[in-house]
């Protein structure tokens, strides 16, 4: 009896010593309960009880890769909102532009100390000494053209124009301070790294984002609309109380380009978050730097850092790395928790009051608990 009593005690030391611990040393959820599945589509279908609420597309996925993606309320008036509608994913874009140009230095085609003006022409608003890093880190002191209602004016002219990358820097403003000096938040900053990225690779942004991410990934519920076709159902959005088709206003979708112009869902943004955060998917070296954070500029519920084409968030009480997305048809966020090694991704099909810095966190808690 004893020695099956002393089997039985070095078994359950085993199970213990395999499980997985996060940073903290507390064990940690690996498959998702029925329990915690049944919390994650209570938590999504709450948030759809808000009479200011739409749909939402959500997915949690755990640090050995289980996943658990779902839905919850209104697509279009009848409709419900599917796991694959496309949604615009706006900002979250800035991460795959980021990574591109990560890439191309880990290959040495450029330095992320390059001046702009080793790549670019000179361009009118465009300090010529800002470097690459600088543009990634918001830390670059140029005006956002988004800001500029000239712009407002030339999308509301036509709504079929598809933007060029040159003419959405034609509405730059004035700098808004010495590049170094701080953070500021600018949409400028990756529109500019996109025209890099092409200019160093010698092909259109597009096709950089399906050969070095989408296609060795295989992320295929993702397109940059006016540049390419959708790949699935786009789904209906919101606006002022108002659907939106999403297609039929192209002059507003491609003002986004490679700073916030991609449409995808939440199980494809969360692979991607996955992978972007893994130890693989970049050198170390790079890694560190793109983990590298500098003050947050202030302006984002949660965030506490701007590092390479992301941010740093606190939720919980811990850190956490990924990127939101804010446009007037879609509002998302990705968040990766390395003390779990949990994703998290909420994308809403509206603009304005989506919730979407409170869900998120409420699902990444969810997942956490395990219950």
């Amino acid at each position: 009896m004893k020695q099956k009593g002393l089997l039985l005690l070095v078994f359950i030391l085993c199970l213990l010593a395999s499980a997985p611990m996060n940073v903290l040393g507390q064990s940690i959820t690996q498959n998702p309960s029925e329990a915690t599945k049944s919390a994650l589509q209570t938590a999504i279908e709450d948030w759809t009880k808000d009479a200011n609420h739409y749909g939402v597309s959500a997915s949690v996925i755990l640090k050995d890769g289980t996943e658990w993606v779902s839905s919850a309320g209104t697509e279009a008036q009848g409709k419900t909102l599917t796991p694959n509608h496309l949604i615009w994913m706006a900002s979250i874009t800035k991460t795959m532009t980021g990574a591109i140009i990560m890439k191309l230095a880990e290959e040495e085609k450029l330095g992320m100390d390059d001046a702009i003006s080793r790549w670019l022409p000179a361009m009118d608003n465009i300090d010529p000494k800002i470097t690459i890093r600088q543009l990634l880190n918001h830390t670059n002191g140029l005006a956002n053209y988004t800001r500029n209602p000239e712009l407002s004016t030339a999308i509301s002219a036509d709504q079929s124009r598809v933007f060029t990358a040159e003419e959405l820097i034609g509405f730059v403003g004035n700098k808004a301070f010495a590049p170094g000096e701080r953070t500021q938040y600018t949409n400028t900053s990756f529109v500019l790294l996109g025209m890099i990225a092409e200019k160093v690779a010698k092909k259109p942004i597009v096709q950089l984002y399906h050969e070095r991410l989408w296609g060795p990934l295989k992320l295929t519920d993702i397109f940059l609309p006016g540049f390419e076709s959708a790949p699935g159902p786009v789904a209906t959005a919101w606006r002022n109380g108002q659907e939106v088709e999403p297609l039929k206003e192209m002059s507003l979708l491609t003002i986004g380009n490679s700073a916030f112009g991609l449409f995808s869902n939440a199980r494809t943004i969360s692979r991607w978050g996955r992978a972007l955060f893994s130890d693989s998917f970049l050198s170390p070296g790079m890694r560190s730097q793109m983990l590298t954070f500098v003050d947050a500029a202030g302006n984002i519920p949660g965030e506490s850092g701007a590092g390479l084409g992301i941010r740093k968030y606190n939720f919980l009480g811990r850190e956490q790395w990924g990127h939101s997305g804010g446009s007037p048809l879609g509002s998302s966020l990705m968040i990766y928790d390395p003390a779990t090694g949990i994703t998290v991704t909420v994308i809403m099909n509206q603009g304005r009051g989506s919730g979407h810095f409170r869900l998120a966190p409420q699902l990444l808690e969810i997942a956490s608990k395990g219950k």
